[in-house]
């Protein structure tokens, strides 16, 4: 399995052409878990996560079937100007590079936040997975 890559330019075109909130656009269906890593160029720590959360993806890929669905999103850094940084963390609410979320769509609610955290361990975050797919299951299971 791939990550899927989102520039935060996109993210913010696609979400102004659906007028759909950040975190609706980002979860679309009940019954999935939605992981998102909010990463930026340069960053150290982003750098060093990316082949781990790489192998995470891949492995819970092949044991969860499409349940899980694995999203980076991709800050640009400019050391003279912190205009992007600055837009993502207003239109994803964080502070720190990388960030990890964990979204599952409810039917009342719409998506929700499950779980957010900076540069997680990948068995926090593989731990924190797991326990959303059995939330989200039983979300789904209420609305068949």
């Amino acid at each position: 399995m791939t990550i899927d890559v989102i520039k935060l330019g996109e993210l913010e075109r696609e979400l102004a052409k659906t007028h759909k909130s950040t975190l609706d656009f980002l979860a679309p269906e009940i019954g999935k878990v939605y992981a998102v890593a909010i990463t930026r160029d340069g960053c150290p720590a982003c750098k060093k996560q990316k082949p781990k959360l790489d192998k995470l993806a891949a492995t819970l890929a092949n044991k969860h079937r499409g349940k899980v669905v694995f999203t980076r999103i991709q800050v640009k850094y400019n050391p003279d100007s912190q205009e992007e940084p600055s837009r993502s963390k207003k239109l994803l609410s964080h502070y720190f590079y990388p960030t990890n979320l964990i979204l599952i769509r409810t039917r009342e609610r719409g998506t929700i936040e499950y779980y957010r955290n900076a540069a997680p361990s990948m068995s926090e975050l593989r731990k924190n997975i797991e326990a959303a797919l059995e939330v989200a299951a039983m979300i789904e299971k209420e609305t068949t």
